[in-house]
């Protein structure tokens, strides 16, 4: 990866992380049209989690 300099393993490892989420969001989203209300309600808990899991961590 390159923006105009190189990723320490940590910057690479939090990237990798981000794209999981990211796909696990992804899922999680076409799985809640699948679902009864309650269930919706749960994986919506799910992903708001995963959301303020890598909103709240700091960059360092």
């Amino acid at each position: 990866m390159t923006w105009g300099g190189n990723l320490t393993k940590k910057g690479s490892d939090h990237i990798r992380k981000l794209r999981d989420a990211d796909n696990v969001i992804k899922f999680l989203e076409q799985f809640k049209e699948e679902v009864n209300e309650t269930d919706k309600n749960h994986v919506s808990r799910t992903i708001d989690l995963i959301v303020n899991r890598f909103t709240d961590q700091k960059n360092t």
